[in-house]
């Protein structure tokens, strides 16, 4: 370890005593002239008005320098933290291979699609696996479909029960008839990228399609090559940590 290192938080505390002793001494040591001035003058009441006029003024630019000093130093430092924190962050989003953290096919609770597959068959398998609130869905080559998450399912299964539909047969198909918008949410909040992608890249992806937080991984970043990995926004946070 360098002994020579310097402890910033340190030298902060040092150079904030330093000037707080030196104002102390500096605003005591006008006090006591003022005051002798005053007590020695012959026209105590001139000499006063003297020593007003001369020593607000200094009173105050001091105390609105340290003042100045302080909170911009303030700012200065917090600005220089958020950045280097920035700039660590996204350097190492840079140098992590999306293949190294992401949620392998093999892992993933994954449903293949079918119009006909019942909202209680997959939240019966959502809640086996313990696995979160997100359902993937992949066609016959495991090729992304759909993405949904738990609440849209929910809001599905509401809006059945006001209807007066049948909820334990509740189809995937009916879901989307049923909520407006919902199917085509489900095709376009995903992003995909390629195997040899990293998480800033993942990252990129998904800020640039609107209410994604999920990002496929495959062999070519194709949406219709098959899927062998997964990422979250959830991982994509975690591994920006720094």
């Amino acid at each position: 370890m360098n002994n020579n290192t310097k402890d910033p938080t340190k030298e902060s505390i040092h150079r904030w005593q330093l000037a707080r002793m030196v104002t102390i001494l500096s605003i005591t040591g006008v006090g006591v002239i003022a005051a002798a001035v005053v007590l020695l003058a012959t026209d105590k009441e001139r000499a006063s008005q003297m020593v007003l006029t001369a020593v607000l003024p200094l009173l105050a630019s001091w105390v609105g320098t340290v003042l100045a000093y302080y909170y911009s130093s303030e700012s200065l430092e917090a600005a220089t933290r958020s950045v280097k924190d920035l700039v660590t962050s996204q350097e190492k989003l840079e140098a992590t291979p999306a293949t190294e953290v992401m949620i392998g096919l093999h892992e993933m609770v994954s449903f293949t699609y079918s119009d006909d597959l019942k909202i209680r068959d997959i939240l019966g398998r959502l809640k086996t696996s313990g696995k979160g609130e997100r359902l993937p869905f992949l066609g016959d080559k495991k090729q992304p479909v759909y993405m949904l998450h738990k609440s849209a399912i929910d809001e599905g299964i509401v809006e059945t029960a006001k209807a007066g539909g049948n909820i334990a047969e509740l189809t995937l198909r009916e879901l989307f008839e049923k909520v407006s918008g919902l199917k085509e949410l489900a095709e376009q909040s995903f992003g995909v990228i390629a195997k040899d992608a990293t998480l800033a890249n993942a990252q990129s992806e998904m800020r640039r399609i609107k209410n994604c937080q999920d990002v496929f991984v495959t062999e070519d970043g194709r949406k219709d090559s098959p899927v062998i990995g997964w990422i979250t926004n959830g991982i994509i946070e975690e591994k920006s940590r720094v």
